[in-house]
């Protein structure tokens, strides 16, 4: 009945005990990018340097960010003719490297692409020497802010962490209503930052999309993959979220802990029932025919309690 209504509000459960474990939940841990963000950055400057052109470094940007499967590669999708990149490498957490034209470029975070100071922008250069740096705007889903305030209003901490700039990511945190963020988090920063709540005796719920979120997700006592994320970060998550809409997550946390109510219930229903037939059953005192009628009516007790289960949620309901 439980699973049910998880199909039904577009959350699939892909792993034994995903439910038990989303009911257990104290912290949930977003992602940003293409997680809380929409994930269609869009490209508000280009500052191209070394005597290159604003084509040029176009050019090779979205030749190195094609075939990338990062939101950020959206934000070059629009450019033309880009030439065509070779030896393509996601370093997680930094950027990409690649040959475009006979040349090795990097494009990413600043130290890694040019090594040069963090300014929360997107730097293109061979690792040494900068050629252009990009600056990126994003913005939340329609209903990041309703669903972190759903999820807080279920007794859940929410955290953001996230690999961008500070300045970028206190900012969307701000806008989304989220206190407690995490800038310039790499893939193992994610994961010690969710070992760290472990070890304070927190239960995380970590809510991602690609492949910078993957180890996490695996990391994390339950973890929520977005529908339109990497395939790898889908096979490292407990949870699937089938749509766009992150309603989906309070809801379906919602669903995880009424079932485990529900279970308990049944669960003192059937002992209670057992502690009280059974000994009237030795002693004689109840026949067989009312024995196998009180059988069956305790059944039916737990089945249709359990059934109430397929009622879908409410966004942000609890009980």
């Amino acid at each position: 009945a439980a699973h049910g209504a998880l199909a039904r509000i577009g959350v699939l459960a892909v792993r034994d005990n995903a439910l038990d474990r989303l009911a257990q939940a104290t912290d949930v841990v977003f992602d940003k990018t293409g997680t809380l963000s929409d994930g269609q950055p869009a490209l508000v400057r280009v500052e191209p340097f070394a005597g290159y052109s604003q084509e040029q470094v176009l050019g090779i940007a979205a030749a190195l960010e094609r075939d990338s499967g990062h939101p950020i590669a959206r934000a070059f999708a629009g450019v033309a003719a880009a030439p065509v990149a070779s030896r393509l490498k996601a370093i997680p957490g930094e950027g990409v490297v690649g040959t475009v034209d006979g040349e090795r470029w990097r494009l990413g975070r600043p130290g890694f692409a040019a090594s040069t100071g963090d300014d929360g922008r997107l730097w293109l250069g061979d690792g040494e020497r900068a050629i252009a740096r990009f600056t990126l705007r994003e913005s939340e889903r329609p209903d990041a802010r309703d669903t972190v305030t759903a999820l807080r209003d279920a007794g859940l901490t929410v955290h953001l962490s996230s690999g961008d700039a500070v300045g970028p990511v206190e900012r969307f945190a701000q806008t989304v209503g989220i206190e407690r963020a995490h800038a310039r988090q790499s893939p193992e920063d994610k994961l010690a930052f969710a070992r760290g709540l472990q070890r304070d005796g927190r239960v995380v719920a970590m809510v991602g999309d690609g492949l910078n979120d993957a180890p996490v997700l695996a990391g994390a006592d339950v973890s929520l993959a977005v529908a339109d994320g990497a395939a790898l970060a889908q096979r490292a998550a407990d949870l699937v979220l089938t749509g766009h809409s992150l309603s989906r997550i309070p809801q379906a946390v919602a669903v995880a802990r009424r079932t485990r109510r529900v279970i308990r219930q049944n669960l003192a229903w059937a002992a209670g029932y057992n502690v009280l037939a059974l000994p009237l059953a030795a002693a004689g005192l109840v026949t067989p025919w009312i024995a196998a009628l009180g059988m069956a009516l305790s059944s039916l007790v737990v089945t249709a309690n359990a059934l109430r289960l397929a009622r879908v949620p409410a966004t942000g309901e609890t009980a």
